[in-house]
């Protein structure tokens, strides 16, 4: 017999994914190699909806319910959540939510299927209709970029940023704000190709684009989560 003491094998590295959904949050944890270690989930109130076709929800319900199901993955790892090495947010495209200069809402989320710019959104269309053309998009009547502009023309100078959900939650895991990726940002106006927002539209509907947030690829690191999280 060895008279060596074996070291226990340390957990591989995990990362988890955060997904703020309509009605829940989920947090899920997995290894290198794809296998679930932890989940949870949390649930949210749901939207607000009117036949005039407004959609909104508490937009202070959210990072609660992902501090709930992010202590609650994290505590059924083996290392109380040491192991894990990146966290990753996704949510519902095209939900967007203004702030003040404190990072706080200055009101409800706009959810994704919010009609309420159907108007302003018929312009930027036709503003940008070259642009959208040569991208094949186009800027339908629950268009995130619509609500962005509601948003200036609701709260005026009170409005500090007009953010997506992820940027909303990225903002309270690291403690300062982040940037966006132009998957989320599509809807609100981004060019993708040319990795820019539609200035063209936003100069004519008289929107200053220091209130969209930055933007970047996809996967890019934003910052580190801090100990509120």
């Amino acid at each position: 017999m060895s008279g060596e003491t074996r070291r226990p094998t340390p957990p591989s590295p995990a990362v988890i994914g955060i997904d703020v959904a309509t009605a829940s949050v989920r947090a899920l944890c997995v290894d290198g190699r794809g296998r679930v270690l932890a989940e949870a989930r949390a649930d949210l109130p749901p939207p607000v909806r009117t036949a005039t076709g407004t959609s909104e929800q508490d937009a202070r319900s959210w990072w609660p319910a992902v501090q709930s199901a992010l202590r609650r993955t994290t505590g059924a790892l083996p290392r109380g959540g040491r192991e894990v090495i990146a966290v990753a947010v996704s949510a519902t495209s095209g939900t967007v939510v203004p702030t003040g200069s404190d990072g706080e809402p200055l009101g409800p989320a706009l959810m994704y299927d919010d009609r309420r710019a159907a108007d302003i959104n018929a312009e930027a269309q036709r503003t940008g209709s070259a642009r959208w053309d040569a991208l094949g998009l186009s800027v339908g009547p629950t268009a995130a970029l619509g609500r962005a502009v509601w948003c200036l023309r609701t709260y005026g100078s009170a409005l500090h940023h007009v953010l997506h959900t992820p940027e909303f939650i990225g903002r309270e895991l690291t403690g300062r704000p982040v940037a966006t990726d132009w998957s989320h940002a599509l809807k609100s106006g981004y060019d993708a190709r040319a990795g820019q927002w539609a200035d063209e539209v936003f100069d004519a509907l008289d929107f200053p684009l220091g209130l969209l947030p930055a933007v970047g690829a996809p996967g890019t690191e934003a910052g580190t989560v801090g100990p509120e999280a």
